[in-house]
């Protein structure tokens, strides 16, 4: 009878221990450790070197740009970039906002105008706020990236604190006009964290809002052409609290997207029910976090096909006298959680606010990026050392009908038993952005029976042969290819600009010396070759110049680059 005790025992023992990732701070050895009033973080690969890189906003004290070494480390390139902006910044995000291939940053200031940045493709950015029209100013809190209208541009919505927030449309000609009134958006409450996901997989981006001081929070209903409607009640969802930050992802895998909501006091875990409504699990899935609750985040850090939850908490600020660390809370399958042990770098004890996740060092365990805020405390960085055998995919996207991002898209992953599904987007947590390279843990599995991409542009499209332990990069209607593959080609690019275009097409490619003939190609939307010719030889870089013939018409047209092997696409609309 001891020994079946003491046996059961150290099964226990032996299932709570296993089921803790080794995570280690890796802050000041990857050089991310800058102290200081620090808001949120975004993740962007913004020099296309196929690294992720970060962006840190800073409150009284200048933003940081760092870039990713490869090598585990980053460098600081802030003010070479001209992004190393000292306005009291709430948020950012990034997005490729002109389809050219280059991610642009959208920052949220506070109670002065927030600023739009475009990426020139060299290292450097412009601000470009005056002449796109944009004239956002608030306490900005939280700032997202969607394509509300699914029109193949992402548009912008800046979440205000205590005054109207504001979406703007991008009009794919380089301006935004404001639609926050027409489109219904136009709330003023104690505005926090919010996120745009499709509950009701319709196809379309709907937005939830989480909000201070007791106020009810919003589920606004996309109708699919910008248009929203407030359903919190009748979902389910118009929780009354001290909301801070918010994300969505599907954590008990059927295929409906849930919500979980940061506060003061009880953080909320809503189930999606798949018609409509949503029921609260907090409790019951034991994941009712008391601390002063900030960023969050789904991400699943062992790789066993199950969603879990990162929390990041102000421990600076008591709770009923107690003061609570971060958390993480393992999912274990059967719709309860349970969290991580003491002593544990992931129970981080600083004052943190936004945060992230991201494949630092493309390993296929997603690592940890958090933005303290206390005036004493660094950033910090846990890299994920987990070694279960458990097998992943990581899932880059790139849209051509779409926007460029793809942000929106909905996927779905088919795996013996497992049916994994997510939706990319951009700006979650809390005044924060996680990597846009979707990420799935698949456990012992060791095949993929397939993978489903809904497109925004509605497009339906199923790939199949593909590898586990793998990086792939999905271009819409085009292709799918390993990235590891990719890396021989990746001095390939091309900028176009400006674009949209006018009576000249320029644009610029990057192509590798000793890689074979290059050809470039333009298609229209329908699809029909309408031009072909091929590149100077030994061409490096250099720009092209191509005088667009009377006979092409207005609208959307695609420029491929063909070197070797290797294609490449650019989308760019032409607007006279």
């Amino acid at each position: 009878m001891r020994w079946i005790i003491f046996s059961t025992l150290l099964l226990l023992l032996s299932t709570t221990l296993s089921s803790q990732a080794a995570f280690t701070d890796q802050s000041s050895a990857a050089g991310v450790n800058n102290v200081g009033f620090n808001r949120g973080v975004a993740v962007v690969d913004f020099n296309n070197d196929g690294w992720e890189d970060l962006y840190f906003t800073r409150i009284a004290k200048s933003n940081l740009l760092y870039r990713n070494n490869g090598d585990g480390t980053f460098s600081d390139v802030s003010q070479a970039a001209g992004v190393a902006v000292t306005l009291d910044s709430g948020a950012s995000v990034w997005g490729d906002l002109d389809n050219d291939g280059w991610a642009d940053l959208v920052l949220g200031n506070r109670d002065v105008p927030s600023q739009v940045f475009r990426n020139n493709g060299d290292g450097t950015f412009t601000d470009i706020t005056q002449v796109t029209g944009v004239n956002n100013i608030g306490k900005v809190q939280t700032v997202l990236l969607a394509d509300v209208n699914n029109d193949g541009w992402l548009d912008i919505y800046w979440a205000n604190l205590g005054t109207e927030n504001a979406l703007y449309l991008n009009q794919g000609n380089g301006t935004f006009t404001d639609v926050t009134l027409s489109s219904g958006t136009s709330d003023t409450k104690l505005n926090m964290g919010a996120v745009f996901f499709d509950y009701d997989n319709d196809g379309d981006q709907d937005l939830y809002l989480s909000h201070d001081g007791d106020q009810a929070n919003i589920l606004y209903q996309n109708d699919g052409k910008g248009q929203f409607t407030d359903v919190s009640t009748e979902a389910g969802v118009n929780y009354e609290g001290q909301g801070m930050g918010v994300d969505a992802a599907d954590f008990n895998n059927d295929g409906y997207l849930d919500l979980y909501i940061t506060n003061l006091y009880e953080n909320t875990l809503y189930l999606n029910n798949q018609d409509g409504t949503f029921s609260d699990l907090s409790t019951s899935a034991q994941v009712d976090d008391l601390g002063m609750g900030w960023g969050t985040i789904w991400m699943d850090y062992d790789n066993d096909g199950w969603m879990d939850l990162y929390v990041a908490n102000e421990t600076y600020f008591p709770v009923f006298g107690n003061f609570y660390d971060n958390i993480m809370y393992r999912n274990l399958g059967d719709l309860t959680f349970e969290s991580s042990v003491s002593n544990s770098p992931l129970n981080s004890s600083l004052g943190g606010y936004g945060t992230a996740c991201i494949d630092v060092n493309k390993d296929g365990n997603l690592d940890i990026i958090i933005a303290n805020s206390g005036a004493t405390d660094g950033n910090q960085l846990l890299m994920n050392q987990g070694e279960n055998g458990h097998h992943w995919i990581n899932l880059e996207l790139e849209g051509t009908l779409s926007n460029r991002d793809a942000v929106g898209a909905s996927l779905c992953l088919y795996s013996g038993e497992l049916r994994l599904c997510d939706q990319l987007m951009a700006g979650t947590g809390y005044a924060s952005q996680n990597s846009m390279r979707l990420h799935f843990g698949l456990g012992e599995n060791t095949t993929i029976d397939s993978l489903i991409v809904k497109w925004p542009s509605g497009q339906k499209e199923v790939y199949t042969e593909l590898w586990v332990d793998s990086y792939y990069h999905i271009i819409e209607a085009t292709s799918v290819t390993n990235t590891v593959e990719e890396e021989g080609l990746s001095a390939i690019r091309v900028k176009i600009f400006p674009n949209p275009v006018q009576e000249t097409l320029t644009f610029e490619p990057y192509l590798q010396q000793t890689a074979g003939s290059s050809t470039y190609k333009i298609w229209d939307s329908l699809g029909r070759l309408i031009l072909r010719d091929e590149f100077p030889s030994q061409l490096s870089t250099q720009q092209i110049q191509l005088t667009i013939p009377s006979t092409w018409l207005n609208g959307l047209y695609f420029l491929q680059i063909e070197q070797g092997a290797a294609s490449l696409w650019q989308k760019f609309l032409l607007n006279r």
